[in-house]
């Protein structure tokens, strides 16, 4: 009986790394992101809680209909499908990136990373830092 289990555990171990690895390799498109004004939101796939109060709290600055022609995307940065992307603006941690693009191409960019980590204790600091930076970026005026 103990050397079937050992057995069982054995080959479920095998097929894991195994399915894990192959999982890893195999190509993978990257993220198609659609023309226009983006917040890309990048974490990892086990989310911390600052990620999700920056996302909530992102959300809340978008509903408002000055902000509604700009779309938030959550992107795994660490998923292969998305390396391309984490390269090309040196994401290796939680960042939080205005996109513009046009024609498939990104026009312009800013990572705002810094910024909202620095702030993401404070709620009314986090949103009021998001609004200026998305009003200078998009070159909105405030109502």
């Amino acid at each position: 009986m103990k050397r079937a289990i050992m057995w069982f555990l054995i080959v479920f171990i095998v097929v894991a790394v195994a399915t894990k690895i192959i999982v890893l390799n195999v190509p993978q498109e990257p993220p198609v992101i659609p023309d226009g004004n983006h917040i890309v939101l990048c974490h990892t796939k086990a989310r911390c809680s600052i990620c999700v109060k920056m996302e909530e709290r992102i959300k809340t600055v978008l509903k408002e209909s000055e902000y509604g022609h700009i779309g938030l995307i959550l992107l795994e940065y660490d998923m292969p499908k998305n390396r391309e992307f984490a390269e090309r603006f040196h994401v290796g941690t939680l960042a939080i990136i205005l996109l513009e693009q046009k024609s498939g191409k990104t026009i312009r960019f800013r990572d705002i990373s810094v910024d909202a980590k620095h702030r993401s204790g404070n709620s009314e600091d986090f949103v009021e830092m998001l609004k200026e930076t998305l009003n200078d970026f998009y070159g909105q005026t405030r109502h």
